[in-house]
């Protein structure tokens, strides 16, 4: 008897609602595994994307708000991820729950290149050729070769 009372306990909580914060939590914990996948175009870039006089390739995934943009000195803040070519995930600052600050003279020449198209809101996908990514930086930690972002603008400021 004893055992039937938990078993039914059981069951019914399972088919009890989720509160509203533990639906978004698991909502949102879907949302970055699903962004952490390699996107199918990682190799090729669609017939759409914009191509820079750099090599640098892009398409919009989303639109911002209207109004200026950062500058070369801005300081950025950011959601990101990074894949190399066979579509491992190499870097994201989706499983540190919070957006990364960087000024962005500081950052790879195609980031420094591609965020200077972005508005807060944007979200950019890059396609980034090796010698505006990491190619020519010493060290085995650095990916080489063309690299794919998907990187979100959240906000900038200029100065320090």
């Amino acid at each position: 008897m004893k055992y039937r009372f938990i078993f039914l306990s059981l069951a019914l909580t399972a088919l009890l609602p989720m509160s509203a914060s533990a639906q978004k939590a698991a909502a949102d914990q879907r949302s970055v595994a699903e962004r952490l996948q390699a996107p199918d175009n990682l190799r090729l870039p669609p017939a759409n994307a914009v191509r820079t006089a750099s090599g640098l390739r892009y398409v919009i995934l989303q639109r911002g708000k209207d109004g200026p943009g950062p500058t070369p000195d801005s300081t950025i803040e950011i959601d990101y991820v990074g894949w190399d070519f066979q579509g491992y995930m190499f870097d994201s600052s989706l499983p540190r729950g919070a957006p990364s600050r960087f000024p962005l003279k500081g950052l790879i020449k195609g980031w420094q290149e591609g965020v200077l198209l972005m508005r807060p809101g944007d979200t950019f996908r890059f396609w980034i050729p090796g010698n505006l990514a990491y190619d020519g930086v010493a060290g085995d930690e650095t990916p080489k070769g063309k690299l794919v972002f998907d990187i979100t603008l959240h906000s900038f400021s200029n100065g320090t």
